[in-house]
């Protein structure tokens, strides 16, 4: 259980004062969901569960969760008003669980879209996910997960199928760690890249991640609405989308998995 989290967030000036309302919940399904139900949700809401029974990752896949072994919090906030930049949320969430991982001396890579790899193993995934009102645009949810003291029984135990093998804190340092100093640290990193996004800093957010990125030049597969595109990876535009080289000719993909 989480016995001081809401204390030790609060204690912190820069979370204090940006956080509107804490929701910290014993067990829910996920939540990402949980937060799409609140009736009016306010900005700067932060949803977090001790438990994550059913994990949301991209294209309906399933983010595997561990009875009080990992992180799972959803931020809610206002939908951007500079949405030709609303990739950015997807990247400056990966540049705070970054800067939080690097705390313990360890390696993160970004893999674009949403993934956080160390050693080519994944240790946290993002879900972003508008929230509409009479067909606008209302709010945004950004989930994060991160596997902190989990083991490899933990991740095998129903030999479920994983795109990208995964690991843990646990696994990497061999040693356990604290969620709630985790959690906190995160929030602290989230809310100040979120600042830099309201200042419209956007290339100090892209510069960030792709000092954390390795994919540059890497032939790959990237499937989108059922498609296959095969090409070089370019860069990243400054709204975050991939650019890839096909056929010799530049090709912009805002969304999308990358096979290979």
């Amino acid at each position: 259980m989480f016995t001081k989290l809401r204390e030790k967030i609060l204690s912190k000036e820069i979370l204090s004062s940006k956080i509107k309302r804490i929701i910290i919940l014993d067990s829910v399904d996920s939540t990402n969901n949980y937060g799409q139900l609140l009736d009016s949700p306010l900005d700067a809401t932060v949803v977090i569960a001790n438990n994550q029974t059913k994990g949301k990752g991209r294209d309906g896949r399933e983010w595997k969760s561990f009875d009080e072994k990992n992180i799972a919090v959803s931020m809610i906030l206002n939908y951007p008003k500079s949405n030709d930049y609303i990739g950015l949320m997807s990247i400056l969430t990966a540049n705070s669980v970054i800067e939080t991982l690097e705390m313990f001396d360890l390696n993160p890579r970004a893999k674009w879209p949403n993934d956080i790899l160390i050693n080519s193993k994944k240790i946290s995934g993002i879900l972003s996910e508008a929230v509409f009102k009479n067909n606008k645009a209302k709010s945004l949810i950004v989930g994060v997960g991160i596997n902190v003291n989990c083991n490899l029984s933990d991740f095998f135990v129903d030999n479920f199928d994983y795109r990208i093998d995964p690991t843990s804190l646990l696994l990497e340092k061999n040693s356990i760690f604290s969620r709630e100093d985790i959690i906190v640290s995160f929030l602290e990193n989230f809310f100040k890249w979120v600042d830099e996004f309201k200042c419209k800093n956007f290339e100090t957010i892209l510069d960030f991640w792709l000092s954390r990125w390795d994919e540059i030049g890497k032939n790959v597969s990237i499937v989108k609405n059922g498609k296959n595109i095969n090409g070089k990876i370019y860069n990243l535009n400054i709204k975050g989308e991939l650019i890839l080289y096909v056929d010799n000719e530049e090709v912009v993909v805002n969304s999308g998995e990358i096979l290979a």
